[in-house]
């Protein structure tokens, strides 16, 4: 990967949020629209369609590639759980059909769609821990989730990467966004 230049107040994250801004506008009005933290049940479909979402790019977690590039992300990562302090209800019949799609191979599509769920990891966590949802009574670490986006964003920024390889790492992360809004959306179909 060659070195691309980028002026000094410019990480590749930055870069990043800058290309894929209209993607995450998207998917936080996705959910928005929705919302979740109004009602259990509500919060219980944004639940199940983000397990969902993560059962689908677990391939990319698991990707020795990436975990080889970011190992210093990897090594601090604790899997979010969004576990009820008390028992809570199931939401029946939430159905996913026409969003078992894989993810795409290779190395900075993969990096494109691990950068698109850590930024739904970390903002669905502060949307659990805003105090409208407090009702919910889910235990979440926003501490720790916030150190791992920051660890990630600074694996991010010491990549190397040409301008292409940039541009492909954007469509990637767009591409992922896009399809979480699409799953997220299939949760509150009735």
């Amino acid at each position: 990967m060659e070195h691309n230049i980028l002026s000094d107040s410019w990480s590749l994250s930055k870069w990043l949020a800058v290309k894929t801004s209209h993607a995450r506008d998207l998917v936080i009005d996705c959910i928005e629209s929705h919302q979740p933290v109004m009602s259990e049940t509500n919060c219980q479909r944004l639940l199940l369609a983000h397990v969902h979402y993560h059962q689908m790019v677990k391939p990319v977690y698991d990707d020795p590639n990436i975990k080889r590039l970011l190992f210093p992300f990897f090594d601090i990562r604790q899997p979010q759980v969004f576990e009820p302090k008390a028992p809570r209800h199931i939401v029946p019949d939430v159905q996913f059909s026409g969003h078992g799609r894989s993810v795409p191979f290779g190395l900075l599509p993969r990096m494109g769609w691990l950068y698109a769920t850590q930024f739904v990891d970390f903002g669905l966590t502060q949307l659990l821990t805003d105090p409208k949802a407090n009702h919910l009574n889910l235990r979440v670490d926003a501490e720790n989730r916030k150190r791992e986006w920051q660890a990630f964003r600074h694996d991010l920024d010491v990549l190397h990467l040409s301008e292409n390889e940039e541009e492909a790492l954007a469509k990637a992360a767009c591409s992922a966004l896009s399809t979480y809004s699409g799953i997220f959306n299939s949760a509150y179909r009735e």
